[in-house]
């Protein structure tokens, strides 16, 4: 059985990827488990000072204080905008206040003779209010005062089998209530991904759509190194409307999800579906190979889709290449754009099912 789900449910990479995204999204909340616990240490320190016995809680209150010095501090510190590692922050401070805690139990029950459970549980529940930090950690943290706990019951002659019993029920009520959160809240973030990869590709093809192309491109393009080329290809199904007109749209989404198979067996480094029959397809090239695509025409007479209402009989492309070569400039994706569409225009209007080159 799996019982971590930062363990299992994500791969590493997107697992650190939704940690930063949950300590961005939940560091207000984190300060305000904070200043809740600010209030309460202050407030008992308060009633302490006012109590009878404040000479004797002098220990006691002034461990209240420190925690509560400690908790300001934090909260001053996470606000500089480095969500990386917020969390392994909140985890060495809770840590701390932990080891704290457990001075502060282990003073007071030598102070009074008893400890009741109202504390230890308290500092279990709050520890399940800081969503950033997953049930790993917080196993640890209830493991750090479980363990300051028994050191009272069988090193003094205080008897807290009771606080012990409901500390630890506590913690196995609060740890079940923390996986549930820690799949729900992973769950949530998988949707997220699913959602914006959905954004990011043609529905019917499967391919990058346009609203991601100019992303893509410059990514690629930010590469580039010395004595490497990068090419963009604008591509478009030769007599297209025809084909739809004659055969249907069902027909020609079969036709575009064909075509799509076939680019994407080409080796480019990026294929888009830029909008209605258009395809661009990009590649870093070395010197070797300026050639690319120029057998464009050859992949698609082998794996011909009939068409009779074209001047092939089949289905064809027409295509412009731009190809630009490294530079300390970065090379405009508008410019590789605009050579290649009036390049494929130019096969267009020379006969169609060619393929022409333009060096910028």
């Amino acid at each position: 059985m799996k019982y971590l789900p930062s363990t299992f449910y994500f791969s590493s990479t997107t697992e650190s990827k939704f940690q930063h995204k949950l300590n961005k999204s939940s560091r207000r909340l984190a300060t305000i488990v904070l200043y809740l616990a600010i209030f309460f240490l202050l407030s008992l320190t308060l009633v302490s000072l006012l109590g009878e016995n404040s000479t004797d809680n002098f220990a006691v209150n002034m461990t209240r204080i420190l925690m509560a010095a400690i908790s300001i501090v934090l909260i001053l510190h996470s606000k500089i905008n480095n969500y990386k590692n917020l969390h392994k922050r909140f985890f060495a401070y809770s840590i701390l206040f932990c080891c704290l805690c457990n001075y502060l139990f282990w003073s007071y029950s030598q102070i009074h003779l008893r400890l009741s459970e109202g504390g230890p549980m308290l500092v279990a529940a709050t520890l399940v209010a800081i969503p950033m930090l997953h049930l790993g950690y917080k196993l640890i943290l209830w493991l750090i005062v479980g363990l300051g706990l028994i050191s009272i019951q069988v090193f003094t002659s205080v008897s807290i089998l009771w606080t012990l019993y409901f500390y630890f029920a506590m913690a196995i009520v609060m740890g079940s209530i923390q996986y549930q959160l820690d799949i729900l809240l992973r769950t949530q973030y998988r949707g997220e991904l699913i959602e914006a990869e959905k954004a990011k590709t043609d529905q019917l093809t499967g391919l990058y759509n346009r609203h991601s192309f100019d992303a893509q491109c410059k990514n690629l393009i930010s590469q580039l190194q010395p004595s490497q080329h990068v090419a963009l290809a604008m591509i478009d199904i030769d007599y297209f409307k025809k084909y739809n007109d004659n055969y249907g749209h069902l027909e020609g989404d079969r036709v575009l999800v064909k075509v799509a198979e076939l680019l994407s067996d080409c080796g480019a480094d990026v294929v888009v579906r830029f909008g209605g029959e258009e395809f661009i397809l990009v590649k870093i090239l070395h010197m070797n190979e300026l050639n690319w695509l120029h057998d464009l025409p050859q992949r698609f007479a082998a794996n011909a889709i009939p068409h009779k209402y074209s001047l092939f009989n089949r289905i064809t492309v027409s295509a412009g290449i731009a190809v630009a070569e490294y530079s300390e400039e970065l090379v405009m994706t508008k410019a590789l754009l605009t050579a290649a569409d009036a390049d494929m225009y130019k096969a267009k209007n020379a006969g169609r099912d060619k393929v022409l080159f333009t060096k910028i």
